[in-house]
């Protein structure tokens, strides 16, 4: 999961990210940026690595620019925006991987815990719980899984 983004590092944030370097004219430098954000550094570069991960923004240097997938997204409406992160989400490897296991299961859906053991073995490098933590909150986002808290299970969401 090599360039996986944090796992507390909410879709909200990066969409307010791409909005700001619009207004900016798609580009700013970013130390500036995190000064007009009011971010310390850990918590800014949390967010540009979320947002580059997904293929929204480039930082070539000590710059960041939007993309033009940055730039389509924001063209989006909320169900645009929906279906588009989610097409990105299919594009890293933890989110393809999981998609892949719970397809596989029946009821297309895994326990928190097997999830959770399954993810420690393909990944041994990365935090579990982190790991889990963003499959659950940008996949819910990404309409891609949902999670049924009373039966802690991951599950893949088919809209119905």
């Amino acid at each position: 999961m090599e360039g996986e983004p944090e796992p507390y590092t909410g879709i909200s944030r990066i969409v307010g990210l791409l909005k700001i370097l619009k207004e900016k004219g798609g580009a700013s430098d970013l130390y500036q940026l995190g000064i007009d954000l009011h971010l310390d550094l850990g918590e800014e570069l949390q967010i540009v690595r979320a947002a580059e991960s997904l293929g929204f923004v480039v930082t070539p240097e000590s710059d960041i620019a939007l993309t033009p997938l940055g730039e389509a997204l924001l063209q989006k409406d909320i169900n645009g925006r929906k279906a588009a992160i989610r097409e990105r989400l299919l594009t890293l490897p933890l989110f393809s991987t999981v998609l892949s296991w719970l397809e596989k299961e029946k009821g297309e859906s895994l326990p928190e815990e097997e999830l959770k053991k399954r993810l420690g073995e393909t990944f041994p490098s990365e935090d579990v719980d982190g790991s889990f933590s963003l499959l659950v909150n940008w996949g819910r986002y990404g309409e891609l899984f949902g999670y049924n808290a009373a039966r802690e299970e991951l599950y893949v969401d088919r809209g119905e």
